[in-house]
């Protein structure tokens, strides 16, 4: 994805971000206004939405009400595209498509479909969407057991994601999950939540 973040519903998301790329494209989306400023969501505001999700009756520990793989989801509104997460191609979409066609699970499809944001309410919960299932999202939090990269060199740029994805199953990866990775990392199932702050 290219381009400035938008935050509305039925927009493809900024999807395939390193952290630096979340980090950055989370600061410009308000460095222009003069009351406001916005930035890449904390590891501890996370928390705190999902505190106040769970204290308001949200189940986060399993979070089967997300884009996930084992999910079904109705009433879709807006567009898909399925993503390849084997092979050659992994990480490869097929183009966005009206969400009409999708009946069933991902598993179902025999494919991973990222939505567009806001895709249907069943992702909504304390009008939060999209905090399960989808995309990945990064968090201004480091992760320190993810310290050295496949070549076992050692790289002390690791960040946390936080959410769970459209590849992954709810009881598995549920909204409260954590996973460390490299900062440089891409990932077409991963992106980044805008917090904005009053100046």
């Amino acid at each position: 994805m290219a381009g400035n973040v938008v935050s509305k519903a039925n927009s493809i998301p900024y999807y395939h971000a390193d952290y630096y790329t979340a980090v950055e494209m989370t600061r410009r989306m308000y460095e222009k206004h003069q009351s406001v400023r916005s930035g890449l969501v904390t590891g501890t505001q996370w928390d705190m939405m999902m505190k106040y999700m769970q204290e308001c009756g949200v189940d986060v520990l399993t979070s089967n009400w997300g884009n996930y793989n084992d999910v079904a989801l109705t009433e879709l509104r807006g567009y898909y595209t399925g993503v390849t997460t084997t092979g050659v191609t992994t990480g490869a979409t097929t183009g966005f498509k009206s969400t009409r066609e999708i009946t069933g699970t991902n598993a179902d499809l025999n494919s991973n479909v990222l939505l567009t944001t806001g895709s249907t309410e069943q992702v909504k919960k304390q009008n939060l969407y999209d905090v399960a299932g989808n995309l990945l999202e990064w968090a201004m939090e480091s992760s320190y057991g993810d310290n050295t990269d496949y070549n076992m060199n050692v790289n002390y740029n690791s960040y946390m994601l936080r959410g769970g994805s459209l590849t992954d199953i709810h009881t598995e990866w549920s909204a409260v999950s954590r996973a460390g990775n490299w900062a440089t990392n891409t990932l077409t199932r991963a992106g980044f939540r805008t917090i904005l702050y009053m100046k």
